[in-house]
């Protein structure tokens, strides 16, 4: 899904947003939510039909998912075209551990802040007693 002024969202909230910017059907990105992993949240205390995805983490999942099924050869001939290639891959590699990264450091500060708000909802239910 495109925003109005050309940009992606931040975030997709709806399946159907979720299939379009991965250019597949509905019912194939859930697929591959169910089989594969397909990196979609729910808010909590929200039904199983509320759902969140970062374009981010989706595109992070594919280029981890999707890669070349044939790894580069290290050893090469000294071909100055096969150090290009292996640099190419090199470069999209660490760019896709920079997604990971960044995806996963922002999971971890939603882990937290999910955490703390569960600790005081505890002690604000400890009060009541």
């Amino acid at each position: 899904m495109i925003a109005a002024d050309g940009s992606t969202p931040h975030v997709l909230t709806c399946w159907k947003d979720i299939a379009n910017y991965m250019g597949k059907g509905v019912r194939t990105v859930q697929r591959w939510e169910q089989e594969f992993g397909l990196p979609v949240r729910r808010p909590l205390g929200s039904n199983k039909k509320a759902i969140l995805a970062r374009p981010s983490d989706l595109d992070a999942w594919v280029a981890l998912r999707c890669g070349a099924r044939s790894p580069i050869p290290l050893a090469t001939n000294g071909n100055r075209q096969d150090a290009i290639v292996r640099l190419a891959a090199l470069s999209a590699n660490i760019e896709t551990a920079r997604q990971l990264h960044d995806s996963n450091r922002l999971l971890q500060n939603e882990f937290k802040s999910a955490m703390l708000s569960l600790r005081e909802r505890i002690r604000t239910l400890r009060n009541y007693d």
